[in-house]
C-alpha cells in the first residue's frame, strides 16, 4: 500500500496548534473528521480512539515522528492524516525527543491487514533523516502533500 493510497492533500496541515500529546490529537481528530464531513461526536469518537490507542503505548516512533492511529467502525478505507507541528511536543517517544511530524491513521476495524502495511510503509519513510528534513522543510499544505507522495514513490 502507498501513502497516495491513504493520504489527499485535504488532510495534510502544515503548522497544526497544539502544546500537548492530547491536545495535537484533539486537534488532528477535529481537522480529521472535518475534512472527512464527519459531525462533533464522531470527531470526539476519534479523539478518544486515538487516546485509547495511546494509553496502550506512545506512538511516537523516534527522531521527531509519531504514527498515532485507531480503529474506527463505519469507515470504508484506511485514511491518514500527514501534520507538520508549529512547535515540538513531548510525545512520549522512545527516544524521549519531542514531536513535530505527525503521520495519523484512521483504518475500519475490518482492514487489520492494510492498517499494519501502511504503519511499516510509514515508519520505513520516516526513519530515513533525508525524508524527514524534507517534510520539515515545507512551507504549506500543498507542498507538505507533495513531498510526502513523492518520497513514497522513491522509496
Amino acid at each position: 500500500m502507498k501513502i497516495s493510497d491513504v493520504l489527499i492533500p485535504e488532510l495534510a496541515m502544515c503548522d497544526l496548534d497544539g502544546c500537548s500529546k492530547k491536545k495535537v490529537l484533539e486537534n488532528i481528530s477535529q481537522f480529521i473528521a472535518q475534512k472527512l464531513g464527519a459531525d462533533q461526536e464522531q470527531a470526539f469518537t476519534l479523539f478518544r480512539s486515538m487516546l485509547a490507542r495511546e494509553r496502550l503505548g506512545s506512538t511516537g516512533i523516534g527522531e521527531g515522528v509519531a504514527i498515532p492511529h485507531c480503529q474506527v467502525m463505519g469507515l470504508e478505507k484506511v485514511h491518514g492524516c500527514l501534520i507538520k507541528l508549529n512547535f515540538s511536543i513531548d510525545f512520549d517517544a522512545f527516544d524521549d525527543q519531542p514531536v513535530d511530524l505527525i503521520f495519523a491513521l484512521i483504518v475500519p476495524n475490518e482492514k487489520n491487514d492494510e492498517h499494519l502495511e501502511t504503519l511499516s510503509k510509514i515508519a520505513h519513510i520516516f526513519h530515513k533523516e533525508s525524508a524527514r528534513k524534507q517534510l520539515r522543510k515545507c512551507n504549506n499544505n500543498r507542498q507538505l502533500f507533495d513531498t510526502a507522495i513523492m518520497l513514497d514513490q522513491t522509496v
